[in-house]
């Protein structure tokens, strides 16, 4: 098991956003938590990544463990380095400033004595990513949604990371673009990345993930494979359309 949570619970002020989740991720699956939002997805997503979180959150009780080991007491970039687990942010939170190559070289600090896996994995997000070979030079903030969104797995990928986290990767964009993202995704799984992706579009979350979680209100409600998920009238009503 390469990812397990244990009845975290997460507070916000006098707010209890996480009420006791447990779940687990094995190596090489992706999973997806689904849920409507202030369902609880983003504040999972934080706690896993060690990140400073909105007025103060703490978490009050419960563990997460990662390869076996806590990791509640991590600082966030340790845990880039050491455990190779990123966080691509909702809303992709690139630098607008500096050109796509910029954002990438930035991206590599973690193995930045690494010349051949920085020039090779350079390589491999090009030809995941065709657009952002194009505009390498460019300024990101030039970039369109769905460019940016590229840029934010690509500058992931650059940590030398084995584990991705995702928020809301098919926000805002086209859905040829959205398709283009999830493809693309798929790629890296079959190489040997482990993803966890947080999405409100739950019919692509699941025709994406093998496996999912469906939260509200910070509790989990339902579990199951995206088949399980995808039938369970419930689900249907709520998340599906259905």
């Amino acid at each position: 098991m390469m990812l397990e949570v244990k009845d975290l619970k997460v507070k916000y002020g006098n707010i209890e956003a996480l009420h006791g989740l447990s779940f687990n991720i094995d190596r090489g699956e992706i999973v997806t938590l689904i849920g409507s939002n202030g369902a609880g997805k983003t504040s999972t997503l934080l706690s896993l990544s060690r990140l400073p979180q909105p007025d103060a959150p703490k978490v009050i009780e419960g563990d997460i463990l990662f390869d076996g080991e806590s990791i509640l007491g991590t600082e966030p970039h340790l845990l880039v380095q050491n455990q190779m687990m990123v966080l691509v942010p909702e809303g992709r939170h690139i630098f607008g400033n500096l050109s796509v190559m910029e954002n990438l070289e930035l991206a590599s600090y973690p193995v930045r004595n690494d010349t051949q896996f920085i020039g090779e994995t350079k390589d491999q997000i090009f030809s995941l990513f065709p657009r952002l070979y194009e505009r390498r030079k460019q300024r990101s903030e030039s970039l369109s949604g769905g460019e940016q969104q590229m840029l934010a797995v690509g500058r992931a990928l650059m940590t030398g990371c084995k584990f991705i986290m995702l928020d809301e990767p098919s926000m805002g964009l086209a859905p040829v673009l959205m398709y283009e993202m999830f493809r693309a995704l798929k790629e890296l799984n079959k190489k040997g990345i482990t993803i966890l992706v947080v999405e409100q579009n739950a019919k692509v979350a699941l025709d994406f993930a093998s496996r999912g979680y469906v939260l509200d209100t910070g509790e989990i409600i339902a579990e199951g494979t995206s088949e399980e998920l995808s039938a369970n009238k419930d689900v249907q009503k709520a998340y599906l359309g259905g």
